[in-house]
């Protein structure tokens, strides 16, 4: 019964034209039909016996899509422990999925001033420990991070803002590991003007001891 009224609720989602519509669905009606009924699976699941629960996956993907990172996160990361399957909807696996979602989201945020932080860091150790993604989603997570610590409070990418030397080493190491993931990485420039940076500030750093 609830996997026909969950067909019967993602068909009226589809009949929704605008994205913010179908946003506010999912958040005002669908989750909090549906996320009660999951956190009543998870409870009373037993590890060796995990079905195929296309309601704990639909509500991992309304979580992502209402921008709640923190429940998604922490779902997405139980359902991978679980193994459980992707909703069939989503040709991704659980690990590209939820990269790729806060990627996205970690974008808009950090271009805007905004703090990234604590789901990029969260996502970016499970990428660069635990899962094996492509060459190039794990060099662009690396050089997300990188350019993360050169950024001022607007959102710009500013070396030359940056007074501290091992922050802007540690962002050139992040930004030669994207490279050397992936030769499309497009982080030469940046790094050029990190270089040019340290060097000015050595240089300073210089002069003020020599007086």
């Amino acid at each position: 019964m609830q996997l026909v009224a969950l067909e019967a609720d993602l068909k009226r989602l589809k009949v929704f034209a605008r994205r913010a519509d179908k946003v506010a669905h999912k958040r005002d009606v669908l989750l909090p039909k549906w996320l009660p009924i999951v956190t009543e699976y998870l409870a009373a699941i037993e590890k060796d016996k995990v079905d195929d629960n296309p309601i704990f996956a639909y509500c991992i993907i309304w979580l992502f899509d209402i921008d709640d990172l923190a429940q998604g996160i922490e779902l997405g990361l139980k359902a991978i422990e679980l193994q459980q399957p992707m909703a069939r909807a989503i040709r991704r696996q659980w690990a590209g999925f939820i990269s790729d979602a806060v990627f996205d989201w970690a974008e808009v945020q950090a271009e805007n001033g905004h703090s990234i932080e604590p789901y990029f860091s969260q996502v970016f150790s499970r990428v660069i420990n635990d899962w094996k993604l492509s060459e190039q989603i794990t060099a662009k997570y690396y050089k997300f991070a990188g350019l993360a610590l050169l950024r001022t409070t607007n959102g710009d990418i500013k070396p030359t803002q940056v007074g501290d030397i091992d922050r802007l080493q540690q962002a050139d190491t992040l930004l030669e590991k994207a490279a050397s993931l992936h030769k499309h990485a497009q982080v030469k420039t940046v790094r050029n003007k990190i270089e040019m940076r340290i060097r000015a500030l050595e240089a300073y750093g210089s002069q003020e001891q020599g007086t």
